[in-house]
């Protein structure tokens, strides 16, 4: 029998009007040893790299350089294409090159769901072919799936097998769905989501579907608490940018074990890259950063409407968003606290708002554009919910997310920055 797969209905795709986005990522692409072993065997790979760029591609990795303050695949040509395609053809390609922007996640129904990078401007801006006709060849292609995970677990040790998270997870769906806009409702969903963990019984490592039941009728029932507002983002969302959104910045962006570097890494890039995340932690100073085509002078973020937590347009294309991470299911295709979910949602949400803003601010605009939540939808994807090259905790995010899972007012707090 065919395999099952879909997609988002009515989506476009064709690989045209972009300038490379793909190949110039400050972002890991990962290769296989079958890759490895037929590139340091061509000739002309060998020729095209320097000895630095084989050992990094023996590790892996495509190699990447620096050019214009970013990095681009060492194989691509200053034209913006692919020199190994032009070569030697798509079929030479790696297979993440082949697929890109597809990924895909078997779901709780046996279907294939395609995750379509809202990085590729043709995904995001909706243009091209019709998809459904692509999907097989782009499966092929990719030639492997992710799968989801069996059980989550709650914060106090309850392991709900995937029936009874999806349950869970149906409620966010439709809080995401309803009149609240974006920031509102993952406040509700946060604390929605702990009164039912609080709700299940005490010790069970497993509970029945009754009383998972009877735990989301009782966290329903709870008053709700409205959220606040803050003149300024907390420091633990400070913290939040300066690790995130600090990596998008030059130099920082371009200090990845990937780039072919013709000297070693100065002292003054590293202080550059520091002053980067201080720069993010004081909400001053400029930063250049990906995306935004001029300097941003963070002092004027502040000037630049909220706009995630009233109705509007750009508020509900988030929740939107939101939403179609939920049914693309690759968020829950590791094992973790359930938790860690609804705050991979709410940093997104928090990280689209700060890069939407800030992209307005260097336009020295008083509101955001659709253009600046689309390129934010995009960053969220890159350092949140689908590359996860970026994302590779070390212990300072680890203990920051433990204490954003576990303290109710500094998770409010990352949100009320924003709101």
């Amino acid at each position: 029998m065919a395999e099952k797969l879909s997609t988002h209905p009515g989506q476009r795709f064709e690989c045209r009007d972009c300038p490379a986005r793909c190949c110039r990522l400050p972002a890991s692409v990962v290769i296989d040893r079958d890759d490895v072993a037929r590139f340091r065997a061509e000739p002309w790979v060998r020729e095209r790299l320097p000895e630095q760029g084989l050992a990094i591609l023996e590790r892996g990795v495509l190699p990447m350089r620096e050019v214009e303050r970013g990095l681009r695949c060492a194989f691509l040509d200053d034209d913006l294409l692919c020199g190994l395609q032009k070569r030697f053809g798509e079929a030479y390609l790696p297979r993440a090159c082949q697929a890109f922007p597809f990924g895909f996640t078997r779901n709780e129904k046996d279907v294939t769901v395609a995750q379509l990078s809202q990085l590729c401007p043709s995904i995001r801006d909706n243009y091209g072919e019709p998809l459904d006709g692509q999907l097989r060849g782009k499966l092929a292609k990719k030639g492997a799936t992710e799968r989801m995970s069996t059980a989550m677990a709650t914060l106090r040790g309850v392991i709900l097998p995937r029936a009874q998270y999806l349950r869970v997870a149906e409620g966010w769906d439709e809080t995401l769905a309803s009149d609240a806009p974006p920031l509102p409702a993952l406040a509700l969903i946060y604390d929605a989501t702990r009164a039912f963990e609080d709700a299940l019984p005490f010790g069970s490592e497993k509970v029945p579907d009754a009383a998972v039941a009877a735990a989301l009728a009782q966290a329903a029932a709870r008053e709700p608490e409205p959220l606040g507002t803050r003149r300024a983002p907390s420091f633990h969302a400070r913290v939040v940018f300066a690790y995130l959104l600090g990596n998008l910045c030059y130099p920082s962006r371009v200090r990845l074990a990937q780039r072919m570097r013709s000297a070693p890494a100065t002292r003054f890039e590293a202080l550059r890259s520091f002053g980067n995340k201080l720069a993010w932690m004081l909400g001053r100073g400029t930063v250049d950063l990906l995306y935004v085509p001029r300097p941003v002078k963070l002092g004027r973020v502040r000037r630049v409407a909220r706009f995630l937590a009233e109705d509007g347009a750009e508020a509900r294309r988030v929740a939107g968003y939101l939403r179609l991470v939920l049914a693309r299911r690759q968020i829950f295709s590791r094992p973790r606290h359930l938790m860690a979910v609804v705050l991979d949602l709410s940093l997104a949400a928090a990280v689209i708002s700060r890069f939407a803003r800030c992209r307005a601010a260097a336009d020295e605009r008083s509101a955001v554009s659709a253009e600046d939540v689309g390129e934010a939808i995009g960053v969220a994807e890159l350092v949140l919910l689908s590359h996860r090259s970026l994302t590779e905790d070390g212990r300072l995010m680890k203990n920051l997310r433990w204490l954003l899972l576990t303290k109710p007012e500094r998770f409010r707090g990352v949100l009320e920055g924003e709101a």
